[in-house]
């Protein structure tokens, strides 16, 4: 049985803890060193969470559409999102093995990989009853950021069927 249902559920459980994990002050700056927007979008059920990770920039994440400009998008089945962030998938692995899709500079990609150690915990906690904690209050940014250019070098995978589980 899938893990999320909708995403509804995705932008309340996942998405909450993503928000609250990179508008906290304690964390900004792990987000920020992102430098970039990058989108994460789950094709079951379909759902957007686009991050805004700016060095020296207010933190912003959005769920659903979005006018923010990623410069990379790691796509990928909720349930290969829900172990991504609890920190059970590794990146490298599950791109290889097709159970994500990721547009964009590969170096933007791997940036995000240390973001698990920051988020994992607490989503493991919110998993766990624990709640998510409040996202810290964030001011709006200024301006709009401005995707990769095209000569970046990039990954694109072809979209991963789901492997059933035993």
């Amino acid at each position: 049985m899938a893990h999320f249902s909708s995403a509804d559920e995705i932008y309340a459980s996942l998405g909450a803890c993503l928000k609250a994990a990179a508008t906290d002050p304690d964390n900004a700056r792990e987000f920020q060193r992102v430098g970039t927007i990058v989108r994460l979008e789950t094709v079951a059920p379909k759902a957007q969470i686009t991050m805004k990770l700016e060095a020296d920039q207010p933190v912003e994440v959005e769920f659903g559409e979005s006018k923010l400009r990623p410069a990379a998008i790691l796509a990928m089945p909720g349930d290969t999102a829900q172990g991504f962030w609890l920190g059970e998938i590794n990146i490298i692995t599950a791109l290889a093995q097709s159970k994500m899709k990721a547009q964009g500079p590969v170096a933007v990609i791997l940036k995000l990989v240390p973001l698990v150690n920051v988020v994992a915990p607490l989503y493991r906690l919110q998993q766990e009853g624990g709640g998510v904690p409040e996202p810290a209050a964030i001011d709006d940014g200024a301006g709009e950021a401005e995707g990769a250019s095209d000569d970046e070098a990039a990954v694109d995978e072809a979209p991963a069927e789901e492997a059933p589980q035993s």
